[in-house]
């Protein structure tokens, strides 16, 4: 997120093969305030790759760049996601029905977030 870009990258690897990707960008509402998102490779599911990179990059986030906040959107539909979130300690913040055009379909996003101070609460 230093330079230009504004965005860290994470590339999960699997005996050195890409499982996935964490990423994790500024908005333009505030720099101290970004974005996360995550993809993962359906087979690698369920071994806690994603938990363990998106942990640690909002542990980054926190410690290192000094955001006060960041945020998840994703398709209601993907409840891994949505309980990845959750396990890394993000709270559900919105659920917006049908917000979105999808592959020919309205769908609905939820949103979680988490607060720099949320990373001390028990």
């Amino acid at each position: 997120m230093d330079g230009g870009t504004h965005t860290l990258a994470l590339v999960i690897e699997r005996e050195r093969i890409p499982i996935g990707d964490v990423l994790l960008w500024r908005t333009d509402t505030h720099p101290r305030i970004a974005d996360v998102g995550w993809v993962l490779d359906p087979a690698h599911a369920g071994r806690r790759f994603a938990g363990e990179a998106v942990a640690e990059v909002l542990r980054v986030a926190f410690e290192h760049y000094g955001l006060h906040r960041v945020v998840a959107q994703m398709d209601a539909r993907n409840t891994a996601s949505a309980r990845l979130a959750t396990a890394v300690g993000m709270r559900r913040e919105a659920h917006m029905r049908q917000d979105w055009w999808n592959k020919g379909e309205w769908t609905d996003t939820l949103v979680f977030g988490m607060l720099a101070e949320d990373r001390d609460a028990p």
